[in-house]
C-alpha cells in the first residue's frame, strides 16, 4: 500500500504517536520486571527460580506468538489486530492484580505477554503502510528513541509511584491507559482497503520467506542485534559492575540507565544515517558490528580496566548494536507489502530467541570460570560475546544478497 503522505499531516502525527506508545508500552513492561520483582517475591513468597520464570515468561510467549501475529496483521491489517491485542495486554495487566499464587501470576503474565507480542511488528506495519519506503529507517529509529522513554519510566519513576500509590493501583492505571490506547487506535488508524472482486491474491508463506535469499543475511544478523544489548542492560551489566568494580546497587542502576539512554539516542542517529546519508546499509551494519566487537575485545584483553573506561566501552558497544535500524529498513525494502507482518515476525522470533541464549551462555561461562578472579571470568564472557557477534558478521560480509539486495516492494 504505497503512500506519499507527508510527516506533518494530522493522520501522520496520529500514526507516529501510536507507534511511539506501542513501542513504549513494550519497553515499559519488559523493563518493569526489575522493579516489581522484589514486590511480587515478597507478596507471593516466590523462590528465586520461580521469580525468574515469572519475569521471563513474557519473552517465551512473545516468541511463540510471533508467527500467529504476523499472519493476522498481514490478513486483517494493523488497525483491528493492534487494537485487539492491546485489549489483551490491558486484560493481562489487570489480571496480575487478581493473581493470588505463583500459578495465577504465571497465567496473568502469559496473557500480558500475548498482548505485548503485537508491539514491534505492529509498529513496523503501521510505518510501512503509512509512509514511503525511503522514510522507514529514519522513522523506525525515531520511534526507538521516543518510545524508549517507556523503558525509562519503568526504572526509578515506576519505583517512586509504586512506593507512593502501591503496585496494584499503578497496574489498574496501566490497564485503563492501555484500553484507551486500543480504542484510539481503532478509531483513528487507516482502514484496510476493500478487496476488489476477481483480484488474485498473492500468498506468501513463512516457507517462501525462509527460502528468499534476500532475507538470509537479515535473519542471520538478527541473531546478534538485540541479544548483546539485553544481555548487558537486562542482566549481566549489574553483576559485572558489582563484582569487578564494587559498585552499590544505586550506582549500578545509574550506569544501567545510562546504557538504556544509549539505545534511545542511537536509534535516531542510525535513522538519520539511513535517511540522509549516501553510505550503504551494508557498510553501516558491518561498521557498527565491528565497533561493537572491538569494544568487547578491549574489555577482554585489558587487565585492571578502570570503571569509567569500561562503562564507556559498554556504552559504545550498546550504541553500535542499534544497527538493527538499517537492518529492519532493508527487510522492509526486500519484502512485498503483503508479507511485511510475517517477515517482521520471523525477524523478531530470531532476535528475541537469541536474548536468553546470550544471557544463559554468559552465565554458564561465569559459573564455569568461578575458580578465577571475577575480572578474568567476565573478560572471558565478554570475549565469547565478541566471538558470537563476529561469526555472523563475517558470514554477512561475504553474502552477495547482503551487498546487493533485490528490492521487491
Amino acid at each position: 500500500m504505497p503512500t506519499n503522505r507527508t510527516l506533518l499531516s494530522l493522520q501522520s502525527l496520529v500514526v507516529l504517536t501510536t507507534c511511539v506508545f506501542l513501542f513504549g508500552m513494550g519497553q515499559f513492561h519488559r523493563a518493569a520486571g526489575a522493579i516489581v520483582a522484589p514486590v511480587w517475591q515478597e507478596q507471593f513468597a516466590l523462590s528465586a527460580d520461580q521469580l525468574g520464570f515469572v519475569i521471563s515468561v513474557i519473552f517465551i510467549v512473545n516468541i511463540v506468538a510471533q508467527g500467529f501475529i504476523g499472519t493476522l496483521l498481514d490478513k486483517y491489517g494493523p488497525r483491528l489486530i493492534i487494537s485487539a491485542f492491546l485489549l489483551i495486554l490491558a486484560l493481562g495487566t489487570l489480571t496480575c492484580i487478581y493473581a493470588n499464587s505463583f500459578i495465577g501470576l504465571i497465567i496473568a503474565r502469559i496473557v500480558l505477554g500475548a498482548g505485548l507480542s503485537v508491539g514491534g511488528v505492529g509498529m513496523y506495519m503501521l510505518l510501512a503502510r503509512n509512509f514511503p519506503a525511503n522514510q522507514f529507517g529514519f522513522l523506525n529509529g525515531l520511534m526507538v528513541t521516543l518510545g524508549g522513554v517507556g523503558g525509562l519510566f519503568a526504572t526509578y519513576p515506576l519505583a517512586f509511584v509504586i512506593n507512593r500509590f502501591g503496585w496494584t493501583n499503578v497496574y489498574i492505571g496501566l490497564a485503563i491507559f492501555t484500553s484507551v490506547l486500543a480504542l484510539v487506535i481503532f478509531a483513528t488508524a487507516q482502514k484496510e482497503p476493500a478487496e476488489k472482486p476477481n483480484t488474485p491474491k498473492t500468498h506468501i508463506s513463512f516457507l517462501n520467506l525462509l527460502s528468499d535469499k534476500n532475507l538470509h543475511p537479515i535473519l542471520l544478523m538478527a541473531f546478534v542485534t538485540w541479544a548483546p544489548i539485553t544481555c548487558i542492560t537486562g542482566l549481566w551489566g549489574g553483576p559485572y559492575f558489582k563484582a569487578v568494580h564494587g559498585l552499590s546497587l544505586n550506582d549500578t542502576g545509574l550506569f544501567q540507565m545510562l546504557f538504556f539512554c544509549a539505545t534511545m539516542t542511537s536509534g535516531t542517529v542510525f535513522g538519520l544515517i539511513d535517511r540522509y546519508s549516501s553510505i550503504s546499509r551494508y557498510t553501516v551494519i558491518l561498521t557498527a558490528s565491528l565497533i561493537s566487537i572491538i569494544c568487547l575485545l578491549i574489555i577482554t584483553f585489558t587487565n585492571d580496566l578502570p570503571l569509567y573506561p569500561a562503562a564507556a566501552l559498554l556504552f559504545m558497544m550498546i550504541f553500535s548494536q542499534q544497527f538493527y535500524v538499517p537492518l529492519i529498513a532493508q527487510l522492509r525494502d526486500v519484502v512485498p507489502d503483503a508479507a511485511i507482518g510475517r517477515a517482521s515476525s520471523l525477524y523478531t522470533i530470531i532476535a528475541v530467541a537469541a536474548i536468553p541464549t546470550f544471557q544463559i551462555l554468559f552465565g554458564i561461562i561465569i559459573q564455569s570460570t568461578n575458580t578465577l578472579d571475577a575480572e578474568s571470568s567476565y573478560q572471558i564472557a565478554f570475549g565469547s560475546m565478541a566471538l558470537l557477534i563476529l561469526i555472523p558478521s563475517v558470514i554477512y560480509a561475504f553474502m552477495p544478497s547482503a551487498q546487493n539486495p533485490q528490492y521487491t516492494s
